[in-house]
């Protein structure tokens, strides 16, 4: 499943955020790591090893797998000493802050609330400032919060759980004794926010990695005792926990039933785009002649089967002198120029190639989408990411490549969200070391390729 594969069965889930009343988002881990943060073992990991709780990382995992990650936290602050907040940041961010830019769904948030800031309170779960940087990127400039009450308009995001940025540690929740005294609380600010967030509207939990005891506490306590009459719905994406298809269906039903036990809604989802395009969409549900994702996507495909034998030869064309131009602007080739199309039934199809011109739908060749899968170009469509991945090709096979690099295309219908529905591929002459290492370079010559053929697609589709 990918994006492309939302219909009005997941939406009408989220009918309720769309309302005149406050929405409130929180975000989780889920919405960090696809930009190269840790994730919540990792960083308790290097942090075990900073603070020379364990030697190295095979020691820390023995360690995580049998202990509490709070406890070896506790350990771990009290050995690093005066060089925990230094170590915070160090295990937050290694040597890589300045190059980690903002996921799809920290995008997506940013710009829903630069349309609807009057009606949208954020808040995070994450020590990172990735939030920030996507409200800057949407022309917002925000504050970072602990412990300000709910309210709309300020532009501030909510830490629940504190802010690790620019070598500082603001209040950070990480240990045994920071989640005990926390908990103990008979009024923290963070329930009170929680509490004061479902009075205003609904409430939506994004990419969380659902291991915060506190959290799961008030949440239980105010929907019980309080009984707002807004929900709060948690999404649980099987790419934000870690789980195969076959193990993510077998537990499908134990995972919306642990949350449903403590009165919230559940929404299981595949990737965690899926959680950035819904929040895209919410602007637009209840509109006159509303299509979802899924509609779209299929709209596209029908547009481009109607036009199939004139569209394989320009887009053949296209993409030989996009081979071309890879060529002229880098120091490396570029080789077998692809187009994939999705239709919206969970499968992502070739659709051109420079190399030859098809002459039936029959002969296309579809794959499975997915954030995991063994295909780049989904792997691609899936993350709404540009991909880079070394190939292990026959050598004798002529034309040669070391690497094949990945574009995902959005397109704009004009009355609706942008989305996803194909990705151009490109077998690359270099391994992908290289390639990475010369960064600024491909980099513009990728946000060329994605305009162009996100026009193209376009034209083809609404005609303008």
């Amino acid at each position: 499943m990918s994006a492309a594969d939302i219909d009005t069965s997941v939406l009408n889930h989220f009918q309720d955020l769309a309302d005149e009343a406050c929405l409130t988002i929180v975000l989780g881990a889920g919405a960090s790591v696809p930009s190269g943060l840790p994730d919540w073992d990792s960083f308790a990991s290097t942090l075990a090893i900073l603070s020379e709780l364990v030697p190295n990382h095979k020691s820390a995992r023995k360690l995580l797998e049998k202990q509490d990650h709070m406890f070896i936290l506790e350990a771990a602050r009290s050995l690093a000493g005066k060089n925990w907040p230094q170590y915070l940041n160090e295990a937050l961010y290694g040597n890589k802050s300045h190059s980690i830019g903002p996921s799809a769904l920290h995008l997506a948030v940013a710009n829903h609330y630069a349309k609807r800031s009057d009606q949208t309170v954020l808040a995070t779960l994450n020590y990172d400032v990735l939030l920030e940087h996507a409200l800057h990127e949407a022309g917002i400039t925000p504050t970072v919060s602990i412990g300000a009450s709910h309210s709309t308009g300020n532009a501030l995001v909510h830490h629940l759980h504190g802010a690790i940025f620019d070598g500082l540690a603001l209040d950070p929740i990480a240990t045994f004794r920071d989640y005990a005294e926390l908990v103990a609380d008979p009024e923290p600010w963070q329930k009170t926010f929680l509490e004061q967030a479902l009075k205003s509207g609904p409430l939506l939990l994004a990419g969380t990695s659902y291991r915060d005891p506190d959290i799961r506490h008030w949440l239980h306590v105010i929907l019980r005792d309080r009984r707002p009459k807004f929900p709060a719905i948690v999404t649980i994406a099987r790419e934000g926990l870690g789980f195969k298809q076959d193990e993510f269906f077998e537990l499908n039903e134990a995972l919306k039933n642990e949350w449903e036990a403590i009165g919230l809604s559940v929404l299981v989802l595949e990737d965690l785009t899926d959680i950035a395009q819904t929040i895209r969409e919410l602007q637009h549900l209840g509109t006159v002649d509303y299509q979802s994702p899924h509609d779209r996507v299929k709209h596209v495909w029908q547009r481009h089967l109607r036009q199939f034998e004139k569209l394989q030869v320009d887009y053949s064309a296209a993409l030989a002198a996009n081979c071309k131009s890879i060529g002229t602007q880098t120091d490396f080739k570029a080789h077998r120029g692809t187009l994939w199309l999705a239709h919206g039934n969970q499968q992502l199809t070739r659709w051109a190639s420079d190399a030859w011109l098809y002459t039936n739908v029959r002969e296309l060749k579809s794959v499975p989408t997915g954030h995991d899968s063994a295909w780049i170009a989904s792997e691609s469509l899936s993350s709404e990411e540009v991909k880079i991945k070394k190939v292990d090709r026959d050598q004798r096979v002529n034309p040669k490549w070391d690497s094949v690099l990945a574009i995902p295309i959005r397109v704009n219908s004009g009355d609706t969200a942008s989305f996803t529905p194909a990705v151009v591929t490109f077998g690359i002459s270099k391994n992908t070391d290289q390639i990475l290492g010369d960064e600024a370079t491909w980099r513009s010559v990728i946000g060329e390729l994605e305009a162009e053929w996100s026009d193209r697609l376009t034209l083809s589709t609404y005609g303008r």
